[in-house]
């Protein structure tokens, strides 16, 4: 019995041990795959892979052009539209710093420009003529008053409807006034008997007084200056004969440069005229405005009234056309308008020797659009 023990027990060791060697051999079975998972999203650019615009440039602005315009007198309400020109930035979109500076009269502006005191002018053109005609190197580059102010006032119970209805009348003119140099050339083309009309030389100071009062029974005068005054101050009717329109037109005021000026920076005549030219053409449709504009210049304006300053400004706008410049651009300027003005001055003696039109003025800079 107790080998039969031995023998099994012996068995069963034997059985145990193959049973673990078996396992040591088996095969390690292989791990199932992870289940897949969605694709990962593509990364998004960090900034610094974005790639950058080249950096703007600004373009370097030219240094503004400084010049200087002077007037031919103390500000009045005949310089509005060059006033609101620079108020309203006109002169800088055209890279112009403008300094406008008060005169002395359009005498003393002439020798300013022709000596370059001064960059431009406006002033009364006929002065300029003169200067030319003595050979001083200036030029007209745009006008702006292309009908002459003169008129001669009346009243209805005096009236002057033609030119034949100043015989029998007084009249006051002063030597070297406008009416006072055509005069004789007005008389002789309209068959006026000048020994019918009684002339009176007196101050300017006193005049008007003197039309009122009616010590005399025509007043030359500019309509746009001192005829909206005369009419505050009575309650007759005061209307006007222009000579203008009765052939004796001359072109009146325009701006005028040093002849280096236009032929060493033609540029800058062109800029200059396109925003004075601009400053009318606000101005035509915003008189208010010019108004307010010239007053914040003057304490002396801004003490007038109102309605005078307004029709003042409107009346120097009405005047910016003649019939011949009628439909053309502001500052353009007809040669028959300059051959009526230079003939006329010649033939009354103004100047000594006829210049010829392209010496005195030139539409070249006057925009087209």
């Amino acid at each position: 019995m107790g080998n039969k023990k031995n023998v099994v027990l012996h068995v069963l060791v034997t059985l145990m041990i193959a049973a673990l060697l078996l396992g040591a051999c088996a095969p390690t079975p292989t791990p199932a795959p992870a289940e897949p998972t969605s694709a990962p999203a593509a990364s998004e650019p960090t900034k610094a892979e974005e790639p950058t615009a080249a950096p703007t440039v600004e373009p370097t602005k030219p240094p503004m052009d400084k010049v200087t315009l002077r007037l031919s007198w103390r500000w009045k309400t005949e310089f509005a539209a060059l006033v609101l020109a620079d108020d309203k930035g006109f002169f800088e979109e055209q890279n112009i710093d403008v300094e406008l500076l008060e005169g002395k009269g359009s005498g003393d502006v002439v020798p300013l420009i022709a000596q370059k005191e001064d960059d431009f002018g406006y002033l009364n053109l006929t002065t300029v003529t003169i200067g030319i005609s003595k050979g001083m190197p200036i030029k007209v580059v745009a006008g702006l008053m292309g009908k002459h102010p003169s008129g001669l006032a009346y009243f209805e119970d005096k009236p002057v409807k033609e030119p034949k209805d100043l015989e029998g009348k007084t009249i006051a003119l002063a030597p070297g006034e406008a009416f006072a140099v055509i005069y004789p050339a007005f008389a002789t083309k309209w068959g006026i008997d000048t020994s019918k009309v009684k002339t009176v030389n007196l101050d300017p100071s006193v005049k008007n007084q003197a039309f009122l009062e009616g010590d005399i029974d025509v007043l030359p005068l500019y309509i746009n200056n001192e005829l909206p005054i005369l009419r505050t101050k009575t309650d007759k009717k005061i209307d006007v004969l222009m000579p203008a329109d009765w052939g004796f037109n001359t072109i009146a005021n325009g701006i005028i440069t040093h002849q280096d000026t236009i032929d060493k920076n033609p540029d800058l005549v062109r800029r200059f005229v396109a925003a004075v030219v601009k400053g009318y053409q606000y101005s035509l449709e915003h008189p208010e405005e010019a108004v307010e504009a010239v007053k914040a210049r003057s304490q002396e304006l801004a003490g007038q009234p109102q309605e005078v300053l307004l029709e003042q400004v409107k009346l120097t706008l009405d005047l910016i056309h003649s019939e011949a410049t009628v439909g053309k651009p502001i500052g353009w300027m007809a040669e028959e308008d300059w051959n009526r003005t230079l003939d006329l001055l010649y033939e009354t003696g103004g100047i000594e020797k006829r210049p010829e039109n392209s010496t005195v003025f030139t539409n070249d800079f006057i925009p087209t659009e």
